[in-house]
């Protein structure tokens, strides 16, 4: 839920929250406290690693991380829960009893303030013995605070949350002790915006940050650091390429050369983000960058920390999957199509008896194009249906049932408008369609054919998966969705997708923002040569995206931590055609 919406929010009205500055006439500039510093919070989850599921004696049992429960099977299903604070598993066992599939679902997260769904692969060990593994979401929160002299003489600097990018409200302009207090002080100079406690014996102070997890320590960051808050470390070396590593998931790798890319646009890119300087809120966060062109992956870079094996958070990125799934779904024969009605189905076939007649005119189609006609349109803060009022209202916890009681204000299909609810609408219609959990539908039509491995589906109130947004996967799964729509459709030779559901998906039947919009996916152009080439992307708040250009047979995907920022959709914009795009045009020069 793009971190959630309910998490933003609280974290913005930290951040505007004043209070008196407490002057005491002996306020000091805290000079001694210019540099990087760094804290972070763990909080789990608790439970993780090998699960045990046993069946003996006519009883099924499940353990792990030390705890014990219960399990409860009928038919195919399997669950149990070892409690409402440590987590439960929802699978379903095979025919053949070989194998357990389904996921673990963990407790809402304290930096997101939702659960999360992982998927757990159970292989029988003997019989009436199943072992997987359990790999929840990471629970954590990371502040950098960094400080420096400003040209007044005063102590300044920013507050970066690679999580949410917390602070992007916040200008500290000064600095200062007062008493046993450290103030750091708004730009007008009488308001405190956060307070800290020195503790003189190890160089470290304490900040408390309400709903942000409670006191963060912080400790020096040293010059000749690796730290994250570094693209690559503060002083990295001259970057020179090298082909992605093979692994086990499907995905071919090659060199540049072997595609037609040149190598110097591609180096001379990686090495911007390397030396960008991190001085401010708003410099540029790349987090990853991966490229793939002919079918074959032939760029994998990493920054701030991130990794291959790193889940990053897709935010409304997400949309274009539940789209992506909504296709995966109709082609494998779900009782689901674009022209299904909503209400009926939704309501099993007993509408309401005030129900509007425009709202027995929308379609699944009309959800996956936003044109679904509900009061709904996420950048209006009036809208009955904006994602922040429900994700933070509490009367409806189903989100789904929410977003059906919306009034109607126009026919569907007439009018475009951005609304989060409206894949994940799209999303439920498929569940209750199907008679199947979302997450198990994902699995089996997205995440197994793809040969995804772990990722973490963010759930609602009433434990369905959002549609809407905040899904966490890796780089490498994430840009295997751009390149099935690239092959016609096909992962490896199986073919996943209609070819129909191909022409219509990436039709830029409407436009919002400037740019046209399909099921789920932007429609946008690039300058390329003398010409301009289109491409289509999932894009999602602070920079991610995963984008095909059919014409150059390239898919790309980068994340990135500039969350509601101007510089967001830089990556996009103007790196992607400044040098991806002339690597592939100096590469075809080098050919001819």
């Amino acid at each position: 839920m793009k971190l959630t919406i309910l998490r933003l929010i609280l974290l913005a009205s930290i951040a505007l929250t004043i209070t008196p500055f407490p002057s005491s006439g002996g306020d000091a500039p805290a000079s001694d406290l210019i540099g990087l510093w760094q804290a972070q919070r763990n909080y789990g989850p608790e439970v993780s690693g090998v699960l045990d599921i046993l069946h003996r004696s006519g009883q099924w049992s499940a353990h792990i991380a030390g705890f014990s429960a219960a399990a409860v099977v009928s038919g195919e299903s399997v669950r149990f829960e070892i409690d409402a604070e440590r987590g439960a598993f929802r699978g379903q066992l095979t025919a053949n009893e070989e194998t357990i599939t389904g996921h673990w679902i963990q407790p809402a997260t304290a930096a997101n303030f939702v659960r999360f769904a992982s998927p757990v692969n159970l292989t029988r060990q003997t019989s009436g013995h199943w072992q997987g593994d359990v790999v929840p979401s990471e629970d954590k929160m990371t502040f950098f605070l960094s400080l420096t002299k400003n040209e007044d003489g005063c102590i300044g600097g920013f507050l970066r949350n690679p999580e949410a990018n917390f602070g992007r409200h916040f200008h500290i302009e000064n600095v200062v002790r007062d008493g046993d207090r450290i103030n750091f002080i708004e730009s007008n100079m009488e308001t405190v915006r956060l307070q800290g406690v020195p503790h003189p014996d190890d160089d470290t102070f304490s900040i408390y940050i309400p709903d942000a997890g409670g006191t963060f320590d912080f400790v020096r960051v040293s010059d000749d650091t690796t730290s994250p808050f570094y693209p690559r470390g503060r002083h990295p070396q001259p970057y020179t390429y090298s082909p992605p590593v093979s692994r086990d998931d499907g995905w071919q790798v090659a060199s540049l050369e072997d595609v037609g890319m040149a190598v110097s646009a591609i180096e001379q890119m990686v090495q911007m983000i390397m030396d960008t300087p991190m001085d401010g809120i708003a410099s540029p966060n790349i987090h990853s960058m991966l490229i793939a062109r002919k079918g074959k992956l032939v760029v994998e870079e990493y920054f701030h920390g991130f990794t291959a094996d790193t889940r990053h958070d897709t935010r409304s990125a997400s949309k274009s999957v539940t789209a992506t799934l909504v296709g995966l779904a109709i082609h494998a024969g779900e009782p689901v199509a674009l022209s299904s009605p909503i209400y009926p189905i939704m309501y099993d076939g007993q509408l309401p008896p005030d129900l509007d007649p425009r709202a027995m005119r929308m379609t699944l189609e009309h959800l996956l194009t936003m044109t679904s006609g509900l009061a709904c349109d996420d950048n209006k803060d009036d809208s009955p249906g904006a994602e922040w009022k429900m994700q933070s209202q509490t009367e409806q916890p189903d989100w789904l049932r929410f977003t059906l009681e919306l009034p109607m204000v126009n026919e569907p299909g007439e009018h475009v408008a951005y609304c989060s609810a409206s894949p994940n609408l799209a999303a439920g219609v498929l569940a209750k369609a199907s008679g199947n959990w979302l997450p198990n539908l994902f699995q089996r039509y997205f995440a197994r054919p793809m040969q995804m491995g772990s990722y973490h589906m963010n759930l609602t109130p009433t434990g369905q998966a959002y549609g809407g947004g905040g899904l966490q996967i890796t780089g490498r799964d994430f840009l295997k969705m751009a390149q099935v729509y690239l092959d016609d459709g096909k992962w490896n030779g199986t073919k996943l997708l209609d070819d129909k559901w191909l022409r219509e998906a990436l039709h830029p039947a409407n436009r919002m923002f400037k740019q046209g919009y399909g099921y789920g996916w932007w429609i946008m152009d690039f300058p390329y040569k003398d010409r301009t080439v289109q491409a289509f992307y999932a894009g999602g708040n602070g920079g991610q995206y995963s984008m095909g250009i059919p014409e150059l047979d390239m898919a790309i995907v980068i994340f990135g931590g500039n969350y509601s920022q101007s510089v967001t959709h830089l990556a996009k914009n103007e790196h992607i055609p400044k040098y991806i795009l002339r690597s592939v045009a100096e590469g075809e020069a080098k050919r001819r």
